[in-house]
Parts: C-alpha cells; structure tokens; sequence
C-alpha cells in the first residue's frame, strides 16, 4: 500500500468515530447545560444541531480531501 493509500485508510477509520463523537458530546453538553439551568430540551436539541453540523463539517472535509487528488 502506498503512502496516499494509507493516509486515506486512517482517515476513513476515524470518521464513524468523529461523526459519533461530535453528535455524543453535542448531546452530552445539551443535557449537561439544561440539568444546570432547568431548561430541559432546548439547549439537548441544540446540542443536536451543534453536533450534527459539526460532524457533518468533518464528513465533508474528508470527502473533499478524498476527491482532491482525482482532479
């Protein structure tokens, strides 16, 4: 396997887990900060949306970096 094959490899390894961490901690945050403030599911489904851009970010910079070298 060449190097390229190899960098793609680690980085589509670590994606599920990005995207999964990045919706987790948005959550996590979401439920952590509306136990403190008595607000219950505004700032969870914040979290929600936070989390999801940020994964969805990350998935598209991937795949962008994946489809730069077949220009």
């Amino acid at each position: 396997m060449n190097k390229r094959g190899l960098i793609i490899s680690i980085r589509l390894l670590g994606l599920g887990w990005y995207v999964a961490a990045s919706i987790l901690l948005g959550v996590g945050g979401g439920l952590w900060i509306d136990d403190q403030l008595n607000a219950s599911p505004v700032f969870t489904l914040l979290g929600v949306l936070l989390g999801s851009g940020l994964a969805f970010y990350g998935l598209y910079r991937i795949v962008e970096f994946l489809f730069k070298g077949n220009d």
